[in-house]
């Protein structure tokens, strides 16, 4: 059961619209079942697509879920962590959803009740970066795909999201500035992965960990001439190859994904020569993310 965590150190660069219209792909060509966790608690995106009704209630926190959030807070308040969570079904396709919460917005270790045991410490900042994989194991969610679309920072709640995936993509908009971040994010994996072999290593050697691998980035809204990327855009490629695995495939900008947001469908759904290219490119995606990320 592959977990893939979708995340990025910059917003606005279509990590949320590759990861619904995956999950979305796998699902309605690959005969999948899959389960999104959204954890992006500034937008809720992914959540206000497969369920546009929630939109007010995500943005006025109003969301009657049990959430990802409440596990967090459950930590803080040093009760013990319950393994409910509401997991919603989006019919038109075999896909649940564990819904966004703007709440995640306050998760920190800052927030872990402290002792003078250093051990005891430790062991709370463990279970804090396994509030997520917990949440999967105790309710025998079992998938053939998790994606999980995260929020673009640095974060605790990142870090859980890294911790509980086998494989991080990182949809980036080809352009310099967002290109950069892809190295960050690299670094990160790798900081999550060498903080939980300490930790295994010292104070939970019964621990089973699998360390975390970049199964590369994403370009997306790209911008084409006669077929293939435009000399800025093959550049920014070159310079994400340097720093580590790239997709193949691509998504060009145009109104097809446009209009799909607009109108709360999947790319898939539209009509119109752009859609048709956009929905064949993620469909290509889907196909190179089933063959990396295994």
């Amino acid at each position: 059961m592959p977990v893939v965590g979708f995340i990025s150190e910059k917003g606005g660069v279509g990590k949320t619209t590759a990861c619904y219209h995956m999950a979305i792909a796998l699902s309605r060509y690959h005969k999948k079942k899959v389960l999104v966790i959204d954890a992006d608690y500034q937008r809720g995106g992914v959540t206000g697509r497969f369920f546009p009704n929630l939109i007010e209630a995500f943005r006025d926190g109003t969301l009657p879920d049990e959430t990802l959030f409440t596990k967090y807070q459950q930590l803080y308040s040093a009760s013990s962590v319950s393994p409910s969570i509401t997991v919603r079904k989006y019919t038109p396709d075999n896909v649940d959803v564990i819904i966004a919460d703007k709440r995640l917005a306050s998760v920190t270790t800052d927030k872990l009740p402290s002792t003078n045991n250093l051990r005891e410490n430790n062991l709370s900042i463990l279970s804090h970066l396994k509030v997520i994989s917990d949440i999967i194991t105790d309710n025998n969610l079992v998938y053939d795909y998790i994606l999980i679309d995260s929020h673009p920072e640095i974060s605790d709640v990142l870090r859980s999201i890294i911790y509980v995936s086998d494989y991080c993509v990182s949809p980036v908009k080809l352009d310099l500035q967002s290109a950069i971040g892809v190295p960050t994010i690299v670094s990160e994996i790798t900081s999550v992965n060498d903080d939980v072999q300490l930790m295994k290593s010292t104070i939970a050697p019964q621990l089973v960990f699998t360390p975390t691998a970049f199964a590369g980035a994403i370009g997306m809204m790209a911008r084409e001439w006669g077929g293939t990327p435009k000399q800025s855009e093959r550049e920014e490629l070159r310079r994400l190859r340097s720093a580590g695995t790239v997709f193949k495939n691509y998504v060009t900008e145009g109104d097809g994904l446009r209009r799909a947001a607009q109108e709360r469908l999947p790319v898939f759904n539209i009509t119109g020569a752009n859609a048709d290219k956009q929905s064949m490119q993620l469909k290509k995606l889907t196909v190179e993310l089933l063959a990396k990320c295994p």
